[in-house]
């Protein structure tokens, strides 16, 4: 993959989620019996699309790119987003390589009135393989806070994440939970807050292009389905 066609693939998977980004001003007229479905909606977005591969990326190896993710309609009772609508998150994301197959990596990204921050580690189980059809596997923990004039929220998630060497592409699968607690801002229900827990599972294929990747997935949580894509540069 030329430079310029990957350049063009990024600015496309961002325009992609910011054309379907949520409008959360519906929160100014949320009541509280959607609080807890849409802090799962919100939780499950900032859970997913953070990885496309158990590989680490080794001692000062290097990660930079986006990641988009969108559930494909809200859960029921979820009144802040718009019914049986397409809503989504997208984010930039550096990782960096350190010793004893530790990853660390930071991540974030603003835009209708939303922002997202957070980072998080990897931890590869056992000594990496780049032998053809070897697996490899690593544990993620990840955090993310989102910040809104009517409301905020902070998410932990925890997850085991698999991937098999193949010529070209990595197909991968993961498991996790999300947690998620939501504070509501708005003047109808300020200062009233809200946890969820839910479990997350995951499959994809990621494809090496050179230095570049490009990558997509399903996630399935909380009886919703979100699609994930990503798109840099590892090396």
């Amino acid at each position: 993959m030329t430079m310029k066609k990957l350049l063009a693939s990024l600015s496309l998977l961002i325009l992609v989620s910011s054309a379907r980004a949520a409008e959360y001003d519906g929160f100014r007229n949320v009541t509280e019996g959607a609080l807890k479905p849409f802090a799962r909606d919100l939780g499950g977005l900032l859970g997913s699309g953070s990885n496309q591969t158990a590989r680490p990326l080794g001692f000062s190896g290097f990660d930079f790119g986006v990641r988009a993710v969108a559930q494909l309609k809200p859960s029921n009772g979820d009144t802040v987003l718009k019914r049986n609508s397409v809503f989504g998150i997208g984010f930039v994301q550096a990782e960096i390589g350190m010793p004893y197959r530790v990853d660390g990596f930071v991540r974030g990204g603003a835009y209708d009135g939303l922002a997202v921050a957070g980072g998080g580690l990897r931890y590869g189980l056992w000594n990496v393989s780049d032998e053809k059809y070897k697996f490899n596997a690593m544990v993620v923990g990840m955090a993310n806070m989102a910040a809104h004039r009517y409301f905020y929220a902070v998410h932990f998630n925890t997850g085991l994440v698999c991937s098999m060497n193949l010529p070209g592409v990595s197909p991968y699968v993961g498991v996790g939970m999300d947690f998620t607690r939501l504070e509501a801002q708005a003047p109808s229900l300020s200062g009233r807050s809200v946890s969820v827990s839910e479990p997350r599972y995951t499959a994809g294929l990621r494809a090496k292009l050179n230095l570049a990747y490009l990558a997509a997935g399903y996630t399935y949580t909380h009886d919703r389905g979100l699609v994930n894509a990503s798109a840099g540069f590892r090396f």
